[in-house]
């Protein structure tokens, strides 16, 4: 299964010019208005032209925030604001490249697809080409070629899982039911709907069902979990509005003959769990996809742990590449960083005030031994804390 390898930025909200090498499980931590969501929305715009274009109805679709275009444009006080932002997306044997106009709306001023090297599409001022021929008719600028290439060749199933991309942000009225999750998206909602219809199929699917018991490992106290759509009336407040299809527990600290409680009821932390869980579980899940906040609603004790159990499944799955945005520093102690597949990023503000991301990896050479050492078997949650990383808010 292909994986997005680098990411080249310029020119995108506070993000000027960054290159990352990007692993299978990618972790973000950083001041509040560094930039984190800036980068994943990046990927959304990346997401949403390889679909077919940049449009407010695509970019809901990936959890994006629907600003005016020109917020999507730089706008540094020492730097030249350019009228266009690029972003380029690598795989193994793919490069797609997108110079985007975000003054009145959004218009292609550039394209550019590469396979193992070769050009094999792409637009500029000149006109467009595929597969060397010259295109006669004149391209739409607010869409993308990349729908025109794929009718000549369909091999490129690399960028399908750009494509699939999405940013999940669940809330706590969603998770419980309450309130609707307008991304109307499947198997979960971006901001937690359908968290009783995807379990409900995870539980219909043999081989994907003992994913969840994962669950019980993280809050010993459930005895049970599942789904009903004719809940208990008598638990029930008539002041409450739920969906067709609910999330049941069973406390196993509770009397047996009342130990029930549905989605509204339970803690909200074990709501964003099953949610996560869910995610990385269900069949039609998207293979490469964003969490932004993981530590969301959660103690530092549990952040670690979820953590874990996320980089133990992405371990086991191949397919999987994960993104995750953090404020807390214990999320960053499940990150291996003498393991290839792993990734950790400071984010910060530079002098400037354009956004670095910069990819924290022991010095060439080091053994694992060598770094505990230097560090005296910290953490890297302690590291973190102390300042030796960098993307600590000094109250200045």
């Amino acid at each position: 299964m292909a994986h997005i390898k680098r990411l080249t930025i310029k020119g995108f909200k506070s993000i000027y010019d960054q290159d990352i090498d990007l692993g299978r499980l990618n972790v973000f931590i950083g001041t509040n208005g560094a930039g984190k969501s800036n980068l994943l929305e990046s990927i959304a715009m990346l997401s949403a032209s390889v679909e077919g274009g940049i449009d407010y109805e695509r970019l809901s679709r990936r959890g994006a925030r629907l600003s005016s275009p020109k917020i999507f444009r730089t706008s540094l006080r020492n730097k030249d604001r350019r009228n266009t932002f690029s972003i380029e997306a690598e795989t193994e044997s793919l490069c797609y490249k997108m110079s985007v106009n975000a003054v009145d709306g959004f218009s292609y001023n550039a394209e550019s697809l590469k396979k193992n090297g070769k050009s094999v599409c792409g637009r500029s001022n000149n006109g467009a080409t595929i597969l060397g021929s010259q295109i006669k008719n004149k391209l739409d600028r607010e869409k993308s070629i990349i729908p025109l290439y794929r009718s000549f060749e369909s091999d490129i199933d690399d960028l399908s899982v750009l494509e699939q991309f999405a940013i999940f942000a669940p809330s706590t009225p969603i998770l419980r039911g309450v309130a609707t999750d307008n991304s109307n998206k499947s198997p979960l909602g971006l901001y937690g709907g359908r968290l009783a219809e995807s379990l409900n199929e995870i539980m219909a699917d043999i081989s994907k069902r003992k994913e969840l018991q994962r669950f019980f490992k993280l809050l010993d106290w459930f005895k049970e979990v599942g789904t009903s759509s004719q809940p208990n009336s008598d638990l029930m407040s008539e002041h409450m509005t739920i969906g067709r299809r609910v999330v049941s527990y069973k406390d196993k600290f509770m009397k047996t003959n009342f130990n029930d409680l549905y989605a509204y009821d339970v803690s909200e932390g074990a709501l964003f769990i099953l949610f996560v869980l869910a995610l990385l579980a269900h069949k039609d899940s998207p293979d490469f996809f964003a969490l932004d906040n993981i530590d969301s609603a959660l103690n530092p004790g549990l952040v670690k742990n979820l953590m874990g159990h996320i980089a133990e499944y992405i371990q086991g799955d191949s397919s999987k590449q994960v993104m995750l945005t953090t404020h807390n520093p214990t999320t960053l102690d499940a990150v291996d960083l003498f393991n290839p597949d792993h990734r950790l990023f400071v984010v910060s503000r530079g002098e400037d005030g354009q956004t670095v991301i910069d990819r924290m990896s022991p010095p060439e050479g080091m053994t694992k031994e060598d770094w505990e050492k230097q560090y005296f078997g910290l953490k890297l949650s302690e590291i973190w804390l102390s300042g030796a990383f960098g993307g600590l808010n000094t109250g200045i």
